[in-house]
């Protein structure tokens, strides 16, 4: 294989292509690919924009969550907007959703709902995750197009193999059997989490057998709760969620070759959105991709094909159907079927001992119908015919990029990078429930036009990073995003069901725009990291950045329903320039370094961001105010294995910057306080804790409002969503 795959791809191996002699392999681990200079994963403060959430981050997260998008929470300049128990939105530099490239395990999922309760992150367990790569300033051009955010990167646990002509291999905390002389191992771990709230339970595990070249890999989780209780014990309907995960990876290694296929299957029954007014009763998913990497004379390749189908079914859970959930002929079903595939081709060719050249063409096409079937014995306003929402809809992006990186000397390097990527987006001609007036118009008006657009989109990315000695780092950096608008942000056509469409949490209607223009973000950001020349001792990091973005897609009002605290704006998708600015602050301090003692070390982080629109100054949507959280850990080996102790201190601002046309809440300022403990021995880890220690009763910024108290008590639609009380969790993972 070595020796086949630098043929079959000739075009793209400019240079002589010896395979690179296998560097020395430890036991159960994978292909070790040269890495950039610019980027290297040893050591945290080579880029500054790139922030990696691996080891005891994760660990812990799985204990306190089983939403994926947790794992973020540590990351400066990142925050979740807030939805299903399962299903937080990130928002980068207050950008979220759809703005910032998300890819899964090599897959750029797209949310095939309305209401985006699918968003790329539901769809791996906390458990089958290696490492987050996080990108939020300089992103270069290689790390994805069609956004004008962030970059999350989110990569599965890598298969496992043996080594050649042993019997048994051992590593600490995890022991593995071969069970012949042909080196077959068998390694996985079993873990089970419990949290006292909404009485959450997630059980997952993972199981390998593999050979020097071969490696057969299943992971698997299962998870619910129930409604949680906010500070002070209210309970917050429409919380509850219930899900399974599957994957089944097949691997084979050569030398520096490795080709993995993965199979994935995912069933969320029913999962509760207290800021929506719909609930999930069905998300069943299939996937599919095939990888390649390999390392060869002139630098590494990576290929990846994949196919992700997913089958939706929104409708209303008992919180918001008068105590009995909704059925397939009750309430008010909504079916949506989505379908992404593609491929991506990259290579990184060091072509001198001072430059690297990155190339990559990657291809990712959608298919997404969303109708919504009629109700039996409905009269007027569902009856009788399937209203056809988005109809065939089609978006496909083809993506070219070059970047080159050039160390001119040890202390200089810079990045230079060029990117386009041309959207083809299309859909057919919809319809109503009926041919009442109240569709009969919108229709018609949607189907008489050309649905089909092509946006033709360029990045531009140029950084340099300066290095005058061990203890300090600069970086200054000059970047183009763009975006397309999505199906639903230029399909959706119904003045009269526009509040099922949405995916903002703030109960409005939203109609799209078919002459929406790409986002264009033109961001300058600058970052200063100082620390130790061990890199162990402290470190303290900031980044400033400005963004403009002309024709940012936010929204016109073109009507209203209600009054009062019951208002409903209707709003159509618009383009307006807008600008967006902030910081990021992070950085980290040993306080005490003891044998006897053990590591106590203090950590935190706090970001603030400001957005508005250019031409009235109004606040843009989901600014999240200044926030911070800080971290006391103390380490001590004890009792014959490793003890992790730690007191989290989160505050938040108060959030008085909203914008006005979407009725967006004001939020009082918070402070939350959090305990917890691990201990690893050998091949058992325990976890417990407990957050928000207090039982604060708070709300946060980016919860959008109470849609599910409206519809069971008539409180005020508008009110915003309590966040999660005190919890105490617990749990164990055992390895074998």
């Amino acid at each position: 294989m070595s020796n086949l795959m630098p043929c079959l791809l000739a075009g793209v191996a400019l240079l002589p292509c010896a395979a690179l002699a296998q560097q020395a392999s430890a036991p159960l681990t994978t292909v070790v690919i040269n890495t950039s200079p610019l980027d290297n994963e040893g050591d945290q403060t080579a880029a500054p924009g790139v922030n990696r959430v691996s080891g005891q981050t994760l660990a812990t997260i799985r204990a306190t969550s089983p939403d994926s998008a947790q794992a973020l929470t540590d990351t400066a300049g990142v925050s979740l907007y807030q939805a299903g128990g399962l299903s937080s939105l990130p928002v980068t530099h207050g950008l979220n959703d759809d703005r910032n490239a998300i890819v899964v395990g090599g897959i750029p999922i797209t949310a095939a709902c309305a209401n985006h309760m699918n968003p790329p992150m539901s769809y791996i367990d906390p458990g089958a995750i290696a490492n987050i790569e996080v990108l939020t300033a300089d992103i270069p051009v290689s790390k994805g197009g069609d956004s004008i955010g962030g970059t999350i990167i989110v990569t599965r646990r890598e298969p496992v193999f043996a080594e050649p002509a042993q019997k048994v291999i051992t590593k600490p905390g995890l022991p593995v059997l071969a069970l012949d002389n042909s080196g077959l191992i068998f390694t996985g771990s079993l873990s089970a989490f419990y949290r006292s709230n909404n009485r959450s339970t997630s059980l997952s595990g993972a199981a390998t057998a593999a050979t020097e070249h071969f490696s057969v890999n299943y992971t698997g989780s299962w998870s619910r709760g129930d409604d949680y209780q906010a500070g002070g014990g209210a309970l917050v309907r429409s919380t509850n969620f219930e899900a399974e995960n599957h994957a089944v990876t097949l691997a084979y290694r050569n030398e520096d070759q490795l080709i993995t296929l993965r199979g994935s299957y995912q069933n969320i029954p029913y999962q509760g959105f207290v800021n929506q007014y719909m609930d999930m009763l069905g998300n069943e998913s299939e996937g599919v991709d095939l990888s390649y990497k390999g390392g060869f004379g002139w630098g590494k390749l990576e290929t990846n094909a994949f196919y992700q189908h997913t089958q939706h079914y929104m409708n209303f859970l008992a919180d918001k159907n008068g105590g009995v959930d909704a059925t397939p002929t009750t309430g008010m079903p909504m079916y949506t079927d989505g379908v992404d595939f593609g491929y991506s081709i990259k290579a990184e060719i060091a072509a001198s001992k001072t430059d690297l050249i990155r190339i990559g063409n990657e291809f990712h096409g959608q298919r997404l119908n969303d109708w919504w079937q009629p109700v039996n014995g409905m009269m007027g306003m569902m009856c009788c015919s399937t209203f056809e929402n988005i109809n065939g809809g089609q978006r496909d992006r083809l993506g070219t990029y070059g970047e080159w990186e050039r160390k001119w000397s040890p202390q200089w390097t810079t990045l230079l990078g060029i990117r386009n990527d041309i959207v083809w987006m299309n859909t057919g001609d919809v319809q109503g429930y009926n041919n009442g007036m109240m569709y009969a118009m919108d229709a018609a008006n949607f189907n008489a036009v050309n649905h089909a657009k092509t946006d033709v989109n360029f990045d531009a990315t140029a950084l340099v990073r300066f290095t005058p000695d061990t203890g300090s780092l600069y970086e200054a950096g000059y970047t183009r995003k763009t975006r397309s608008p999505n199906l639903d942000e230029r399909y959706a056509w119904s003045t009269t069901m526009a509040t099922m469409v949405g995916w903002f949490g703030d109960g409005n209607g939203y109609v799209g725009n078919i002459n929406l223009k790409p986002e264009v973000a033109h961001t300058l950001s600058a970052s200063a990291v100082w620390h130790d020349s061990a890199h162990d001792g402290w470190e303290a990091k900031v980044t400033p950045y400005y963004s403009y973005v002309q024709d940012y897609i936010d929204v016109d009002q073109i009507g209203v329903s209600g009054s009062g605290a019951n208002q409903i704006n209707l709003l159509q998708f618009a383009n307006h320039d807008a600008e967006l600015y902030g910081f990021d602050l992070s950085g980290r301090v040993r306080l005490l370094q003891s044998t006897n003692y053990g590591n106590l070390t203090l950590s935190g982080i706090a970001a603030f961001t400001h957005g508005r629109r250019i031409d009235d100054g109004s606040a843009l949507y989901h600014m999240m105010p200044i926030n911070g959280k800080a971290t006391l850990e103390h380490r001590i080996a004890a009792f014959g294995g490793q003890w992790i102790n730690a007191v989290e201190v989160q505050a938040v601002g108060a959030k008085t910057d909203v914008e006005t046309v979407r009725l967006e809440p004001t939020t009082p300022a918070y402070g939350l306080v959090n305990l917890r403990s691990g201990f690893e021995i050998n091949n058992l880890r325990f976890d417990v804790g407990v957050e928000n220690l207090f039982d604060q009763l708070y709300y946060s910024p980016l919860g959008g409002i109470d849609i599910a108290d409206n519809v069971a008590v008539n409180s005020p639609l508008h009110s915003p969503v309590a966040g999660m009380g005190r919890t105490i969790y617990g749990g164990m993972t055992v390895k074998f």
